[in-house]
C-alpha cells in the first residue's frame, strides 16, 4: 500500500535468474571466435575492407552465408581472416596492413587502361586500380573544420544536440543520431542509417553542391582559413600566387596545375575589383547565417570567396 514503509523484501513476479552465470554466453562467445568457425573473421574482414576500398569483397554484407554471392577474391578474404585470427583479433593490425598495401596505394584513374583491360574487369573486381569514393558524411563536415585548423579533437564526453552541428567544432561522431534527430548537412551526404550498420548508400544529387555552397559551416571556416593562409605576407595582389598554392595544398592536398593557378589568380583579381566598391554590393538575406564576419579588405574578401569555392571542389569530398 501507499502507506507501507519501504522495504527490500519483495515477492518475485516470476522465475528468478540464478546469481551464478550458467556460462552459456561465454561458451557462445568462444564459439564465435573459434578457429573452426571462420565466418566471424570473414565478416569482420569484409566490413574493414569495404571501409578502406569503397567496395566489399562479398556484396551481400547483411546476409553473409550460403545465399550470398561468392567472394570476388576468396583466397584474399580467407588469408586476411586467418591473419586477423593469428594476431589475436587485433583489427589495428589489419587496418595497417591494408592501408600500406600496394593495392591501397594505386591510383584510381583508368585513363591509361587499355580497352581490353576495361572490358575484362570494368568493375575493378580484381583490384587493378583503386576505387574512387566519396568521404562519409561525418568526414565531410569534420574535414572542413580540420583543414581550417579548428576541429576539436578531444575524445569522449556526452552526446551533443544535433541542432548544434553548425555551431560547435566537435567531431560529428558525437552528435545525436536518430530518425528525428539528424543534421541536414550530414543527411544530404548520406549519413549512417539508424536501422543498420552494414553499408551506406552513396547518392549524387544537386543538393550536395548547394549544401556546401550555402553552408554556414563552410562559409565560417573558409573565412578563418583564408585569414590564416594570408598571415605573414598579408593581402596583396603580388602574394595571390602564394595564397592559391597554400589553399590548394591545405584543402585539396595537392598543388594547383598551371591552368588552375592562372584561373584562380584571375578570379582573385576580378573579384577584388568587384568588391572594391562596397556601396555596389547587395546583401543576400536568404544566404548562410555566418557568425564569422567577412573582412572589409576587397583582396582578402576575394580570397575568402576562393577558399569557399575550393571547399566545393569535387576533389575535397572524393578519395581517389
Amino acid at each position: 500500500s501507499a502507506s507501507a514503509a519501504p522495504s527490500e523484501a519483495y515477492q518475485p513476479l516470476g522465475t528468478e535468474i540464478p546469481h551464478q552465470s550458467t556460462g552459456r554466453r561465454l561458451a557462445f562467445a568462444k564459439w564465435l571466435v573459434d578457429r573452426n568457425n571462420p565466418l566471424t573473421a570473414r565478416v569482420a574482414i569484409n566490413h574493414i575492407w569495404l571501409r578502406h576500398f569503397g567496395a566489399p569483397l562479398v556484396d551481400n554484407m547483411f546476409d553473409f552465408g550460403l545465399r550470398s554471392p561468392p567472394p570476388r577474391n576468396e583466397p584474399l578474404l580467407d588469408w586476411l581472416a586467418v591473419e586477423l585470427m593469428d594476431h589475436g583479433w587485433q583489427m589495428k593490425h589489419i587496418h595497417r596492413l591494408l592501408v600500406t598495401s600496394n593495392a591501397y596505394c594505386m591510383s584510381s584513374s583508368s585513363v591509361e587502361a587499355t580497352p581490353v583491360d576495361l572490358a575484362a574487369d570494368r568493375d575493378n573486381q580484381y583490384l587493378w586500380r583503386m576505387n574512387s569514393r566519396r568521404l562519409e558524411a561525418e568526414a565531410v563536415r569534420d574535414s572542413v573544420f580540420f583543414t581550417a585548423g579548428t576541429l576539436d579533437l578531444k575524445r569522449g564526453g556526452p552526446d551533443i544536440a544535433y541542432a548544434l552541428a553548425n555551431e560547435t567544432s566537435r567531431r560529428s561522431i558525437y552528435f545525436q543520431h536518430a530518425d528525428e534527430k539528424m543534421n541536414k548537412l550530414l543527411q544530404v551526404f548520406d549519413n549512417a542509417s539508424v536501422n543498420e550498420c552494414y553499408r551506406r548508400n552513396e547518392s549524387v544529387v544537386p543538393q550536395q553542391a548547394l549544401a556546401m555552397a550555402n553552408s554556414d559551416v563552410c562559409l565560417n571556416q573558409s573565412r578563418l582559413l583564408a585569414k590564416k593562409l594570408s598571415a605573414g605576407e598579408g593581402a596583396s595582389e603580388s602574394a595571390n600566387g602564394r595564397f592559391v598554392r597554400l589553399a590548394y595544398e591545405q584543402i585539396l592536398g595537392r598543388e594547383p596545375t598551371v591552368v588552375e593557378s592562372d584561373e584562380c589568380e584571375k578570379f582573385l583579381y576580378s573579384q577584388a575589383k568587384l568588391l572594391h566598391d562596397s556601396t555596389a554590393l547587395t546583401s543576400l538575406e536568404s544566404g548562410a547565417k555566418a557568425t564569422v564576419a567577412p573582412t572589409t579588405d576587397p583582396i582578402q574578401r576575394a580570397r575568402e570567396n576562393l577558399t569557399l569555392v575550393l571547399y566545393n571542389h569535387n576533389d575535397f569530398i572524393t578519395v581517389r
